[in-house]
């Protein structure tokens, strides 16, 4: 198998600009072809039917296109990708000039390129406005019954016998892709919805003089995912709440748990002991819950500044725009659940379809139908055998080298990371900031959860690659947070805002030049991370 040639994990690009600074969080490394098959084409519908219920997209752009160049999202050896152009087009359609595609692009990609502004499109702009306002009235019941159904669909799937059954594990694996499709419509429907309202608030904290301010003011919204999950586990290490009575609420997560191959707290409950370990020390004056009730305080003071400082008339608009935030902020991350939710479905049915091939002599492994498509291994191909083995020398390939953050075209594969030399003090990172204020601690360096030895104090800073929202647990405990990867829009940014924590994201190599052990200051706001003398 050519490893240059198009495939299952591999597109060809001809021009289009292409980034992974979001994607890195979620598919941190290069995906198995089950994964990718879950998550590719339905993830390009979703984001095609989102759109079209904005009215960013007619009903003849619905179908994704038979060019890698205007998907809005592909695969590149391996390596799920955003493709920045696509995304702006749509931007673009959303506000109707030039200028706000590039405001949108740099919230969501880090980089925002100029163009030259373009006529509103007076049709559209109605049609955008008219389906705006309508979708965003029925969104948050429709996401909420979303992640109803998948928490429903994960406990009678990971709980039933049945699972012993190959045949009934191929149907219900039909079933939870289906609901996993309509579940990622309306997750992309939210995401678009954030953005806008994150971008609105934005500008209205710039206006109101408040732009240092911006972390406090999207951050201390209630009830937030990852929050129930760091604090349900914090229940645990107080001896509040059983473990068992946690993995039975919050055992889909795990770490990388957007891999279909991995496996989930449930299957392997170790990292999050270790985590809950790391929690131990914490006393009952700790509580997360006065954490989030003393961001939901400084909020909502925030809020009543910017309206303070701005003129009578324009209040009104300001306080829509505050509460969008606050109704869609906390929905995004709703969404992400759900999908990881039936994930973790869909992946107990793999594996019971796994055992079974196994058992009969099909597959070799269990394992091995995570290198075969959706469609394979629901109707397995007669040479499955051959077909896994040449995907698995084709997977380590990939696996030799890495790609750029961004790119445009055809991605430069990059040697895999070595080691470098310590950053000395004085030396300063600098990314953007995404937390409020600044913190004085010794670095944790922490590249996976699965394997992470639970070193950890409070106060200590996380420098890590990147994060998904199984490191959620060790955001309460971090005085900061510094990530390699990531925009302001991304998952470390959200959490660390909620968590009340200084963040820095997009360094794009601390966790290679700091070392665990070294005292770091880190500076939310002006997005810097100073090695400090010993």
């Amino acid at each position: 198998m050519d490893p240059e040639a198009p495939n299952v994990l591999h597109v060809r690009s001809r021009s289009a600009a292409w980034s992974r600074q979001n994607e890195k969080g979620a598919f941190p490394g290069v995906a198995t072809p089950l994964s990718w098959s879950i998550w590719g084409e339905t993830g390009e519908r979703a984001v095609r039917l989102a759109a079209f219920d904005l009215g960013l997209l007619d009903a003849h752009e619905l179908a994704p296109p038979a060019e890698a160049d205007e998907w809005m999202w592909s695969v590149f050896y391996g390596r799920p990708s955003a493709n920045v152009e696509s995304w702006r087009r749509l931007y673009e359609r959303a506000s109707g000039e030039a200028g706000g595609g590039s405001a949108a692009e740099s919230l969501t990609f880090g980089t925002g390129r100029a163009r030259e502004a373009r006529a509103q499109d007076a049709g559209r702009a109605a049609l955008v406005a008219a389906k705006t306002a309508a979708a965003a009235a029925e969104a948050p019941g429709r996401m909420r019954a979303r992640r109803a159904e998948a928490e429903a669909l994960w406990r009678e799937t990971t709980s039933d016998p049945r699972l012993a059954d190959a045949g009934w594990c191929r149907a219900r694996f039909a079933e939870l892709h289906a609901a996993f499709a309509r579940t990622d419509h309306v997750h992309i429907l939210v995401s678009l919805l954030c953005a806008n309202a994150i971008a609105d608030a934005t500008a209205l904290a710039a206006e109101a003089g408040l732009a240092a301010e911006l972390n406090q003011l999207l951050g201390g919204y209630p009830d937030m995912e990852e929050f129930c999950t760091a604090r349900a586990l914090w229940e645990v290490a107080q001896g509040r709440r059983s473990f068992e009575a946690f993995l039975a609420e919050h055992g889909f997560r795990g770490s990388q748990e957007g891999e279909a191959s991995s496996r989930s707290w449930r299957e392997a409950p170790e990292p999050a002991r270790a985590l809950a370990r790391s929690l131990a020390a914490e006393g009952p004056e700790d509580d997360p819950l006065r954490r989030e009730e003393r961001a939901a305080r400084e909020r909502e003071a925030l809020e009543a500044r910017l309206l303070e400082a701005l003129p009578p008339d324009a209040r009104a608009r300001a306080g829509e725009v505050l509460a969008r935030a606050a109704t869609f902020v906390p929905l995004r991350e709703a969404g992400k659940a759900a999908l990881i939710v039936l994930l973790d479905a869909l992946r107990a049915c793999a594996r019971g379809i796994g055992r079974e091939l196994a058992a009969n002599g099909a597959l070799a492994s269990a394992e091995d139908v995570f290198q075969l498509t959706r469609a394979e291994l629901l109707e397995l191909p007669p040479d499955a055998r051959e077909l896994v083995a040449a995907r698995r020398l084709l997977r380590a390939h990939y696996e030799s080298f890495e790609l750029p953050d961004a790119w445009q075209g055809m991605p430069e594969k990059l040697a895999l990371a070595v080691a470098v030399e310590a950053a000395a003090a004085g030396c300063v990172l600098r990314g953007i900031g995404v937390g409020a204020g600044s913190h004085e601690g010794i670095a944790r360096v922490v590249l996976d959860p699965a394997t992470w030895d639970g070193d950890f104090d409070a106060g200590d800073v996380l420098v890590a690659p990147a994060t998904d929202p199984s490191w959620a647990p060790l955001f309460l405990v971090a005085g900061a947070v510094v990530i390699d990867a990531g925009t302001a829009f991304s998952h470390a940014a959200l959490v660390a805002r909620e968590m009340g924590i200084p963040g820095v994201v997009s360094t794009q190599d601390g966790s290679r030049r700091l070392r665990s052990g070294q005292r770091l200051r880190v500076d939310g706001g002006a997005g810097t991370v100073t090695v400090l003398p010993a």
